[in-house]
């Protein structure tokens, strides 16, 4: 009789383990997401919206950078990537959602690696994306001396050397910031800009113009933010496992 009641326990305590998790851990779970949903898994992204950001007009020619003052840059063909446009397509431009069903959702913090290099005397990528708390990883691929400063107005500004190649060094953002620039004090052609935002919902334009995310079902405002033709805002409603397009027109300023 003994024996049978220890297997009844043993399999009540295998079932518990199987189909719930341990009570406290549930209270921890739940006071970590805060009521704004599962903080471990956040919303489920099962919406696409997509589109192109459209420069108007004629766009301007790329500058021309002289790097002969530093023949570590070994990059006699470097131009300015202020406006960078492919296909009637501005790249470059940093797309976020600002507002709308947005609020009150929380999401998990991405673990991923944003990498911004330094080649050639010029920041690759020109423009990136990322969430507060998510790495960045900043590495000199150049064989001369950089200086790394982030120009940061809302989160802590830095400003740090690296002096030789394969120098790298790894910064979180606190809180969001667009658009947050980063200059070379030894090289002042270079720069790059960054958004930081406390959810997953941003991209970058890239070739043509063309941009596309991920997000959840819902009503949003989103935002289209060039460093240097501002910022434009258009509403959009994506459905739940649906496709939604939002197309975006900079023109150059007067």
């Amino acid at each position: 009789m003994r024996k049978t009641l220890l297997v009844l326990s043993l399999l009540s305590l295998l079932a518990f383990v199987a189909c719930g998790k341990d009570p406290l851990e549930e209270a921890l779970e739940k006071r970590a997401g805060g009521g704004g949903g599962d903080v471990a898994t956040g919303p489920a992204l099962t919406a696409t919206l997509k589109g192109k950001i459209t420069f108007e007009g004629t766009p301007p020619t790329p500058k021309k950078i002289s790097t002969s003052s530093d023949p570590g840059c070994k990059n006699p063909n470097l131009v300015s990537e202020e406006f960078v446009v492919s296909d009637g397509g501005l790249e470059n431009v940093i797309v976020y959602v600002s507002g709308g069903d947005i609020a009150g959702k929380r999401f998990p913090v991405s673990k991923d690696v944003v990498t911004l290099s330094q080649e050639g005397c010029h920041y690759i990528p020109h423009a990136l994306t990322l969430q507060v708390g998510q790495p960045l990883r900043i590495v000199n691929n150049d064989d001369t001396a950089h200086n790394v400063h982030a120009w940061a107005m809302i989160n802590p500004a830095f400003n740090e050397s690296q002096s030789s190649k394969g120098v790298e060094n790894t910064h979180t953002f606190e809180k969001e910031e667009v658009l947050l620039p980063v200059r070379c004090d030894v090289h002042n052609w270079m720069n790059s800009f960054i958004g930081v935002f406390s959810h997953p919902l941003h991209t970058v334009s890239k070739k043509g113009g063309a941009y596309e995310m991920k997000l959840p079902a819902g009503t949003y405002m989103v935002t289209a933010e060039h460093e240097t033709l501002g910022k434009q805002e258009m509403m959009v409603t994506v459905a739940e496992n649906g496709s939604a397009d939002l197309n975006f027109t900079f023109k150059p300023k007067a």
